[in-house]
């Protein structure tokens, strides 16, 4: 609560204001019948009221409502009277103080103890507001030696620009200086140059005059060396043409022996083909008869089919297989026909590598 009222002040003033409101309302509706029925409140001093135990708002508050609540609740319907009969007279007790009057005073000391939290907020208000003006003054301060400092920087920049200055108007001064002695060396130059160039001018003339003397002595010389080159191409062609002439002839030989040693190759690559293709029908034919021997006929079935097998080099089957048969074969002929390849395992051995295949495809047709 009291984390609340220190972060929202006005509202906790505006509350305790609204609250006193409604004390006093209560009090001035209340109180009067409370004196005219019993005066024992005016016995009441005020440092009772002082030592009085500080309770909590919120209690207050019910407090008040239960009070509020017994003035405004209806009577209860009153039961026929009765007369009663003589009693003795009663010795009158000492007055007590009603719980009523006990209400009030706590009211009023909890209406006494917001005023109290009022100044204190007042007052640490005032203090929050003294900080904040010593807060501003620091901050004047530090604003105040900042721009001093500022005012110095800018001042040394001022002082740093006039001396570039100054010193740009040295080096402009220098530069001028620098271009005049510049000036005067060129004139000299210039004239220097034109008394080499009329020097460089003769001697143009006479590198000229020998040149062309030597011109003359490079054409001689260069006409005996053509009559030379000429005969000596002449010479050369006679020979190039000599040497192409054998060269040729010996090109047509070469290609002729080519073209007879290729018809030679030829003749021996179909024979060898023929003797090739020769040996695979007799080597193929010789494993067909190998299978067939090795086949026993479980049925009536005489079916022709094409046999897919793969072999190592030495006749050793590695896998069998039947493609395809003319006519409808069973699955026990297919079967029987795959168990002749394996038994016929090692089937008989190709004579030559150019012979031998791994995978061959022979027909199988039962006698």
């Amino acid at each position: 609560m009291w984390a609340f009222m220190e972060r929202h002040p006005w509202a906790t003033v505006l509350a305790i204001i609204v609250h006193i409101g409604v004390f006093a309302f209560l009090i001035y509706d209340y109180l009067p019948k409370v004196i005219q029925s019993n005066q024992v409140l005016a016995e009441i001093s005020e440092a009772d009221i002082v030592r009085a135990q500080v309770y909590d708002m919120h209690e207050v508050q019910e407090q008040a409502r239960q009070i509020h609540m017994e003035q405004v609740k209806p009577e209860p319907p009153k039961p026929p009277k009765v007369e009663p009969l003589p009693e003795p007279v009663p010795v009158p007790e000492p007055a007590k103080t009603p719980p009523a009057v006990d209400k009030a005073a706590e009211a009023l000391a909890a209406q006494k103890q917001l005023q109290e939290q009022k100044k204190i907020e007042e007052q640490k208000q005032v203090e929050q507001q003294k900080e904040a003006e010593r807060k501003a003054q620091e901050q004047k301060q530090t604003l105040e030696k900042k721009q001093q400092e500022e005012a110095k920087k800018l001042e040394l920049q001022k002082q740093a620009l006039e001396q570039e200055k100054k010193k740009l108007e040295d080096e402009k001064k220098k530069a001028e200086a620098d271009k005049k002695k510049a000036d005067e060396a060129n004139k000299q130059e210039e004239e220097k140059g034109k008394a080499e160039d009329a020097k460089k001018k003769r001697d143009e003339q006479k590198r000229a005059e020998d040149e062309k003397k030597k011109q003359e002595e490079k054409k001689k010389a260069e006409a005996d060396l053509k009559r030379k080159l000429e005969q000596e191409s002449k010479e050369l062609a006679e020979t190039e043409r000599k040497a192409r002439e054998a060269k040729e002839q010996a090109t047509r030989e070469a290609a002729l022996k080519k073209a007879l040693q290729a018809e030679r190759d030829a003749e021996a690559r179909s024979a060898n083909v023929a003797m090739v293709q020769r040996e695979t029908a007799t080597w193929v034919s010789g494993i067909g008869e190998k299978v067939r021997r090795a086949w026993t006929r479980e049925s009536n079935e005489v079916v022709t089919c094409n046999v897919y097998m793969r072999q190592s080099r030495d006749g050793e089957v590695k896998e069998v297989n039947v493609q395809s048969c003319q006519g409808n074969a069973t699955d026990a002929y297919k079967r029987s026909v795959e168990l002749a390849v394996r038994r016929a395992s090692p089937l008989p051995k190709a004579p030559s590598d150019e012979v031998f295949k791994s995978e061959i495809v022979f027909i199988f047709k039962p006698q």
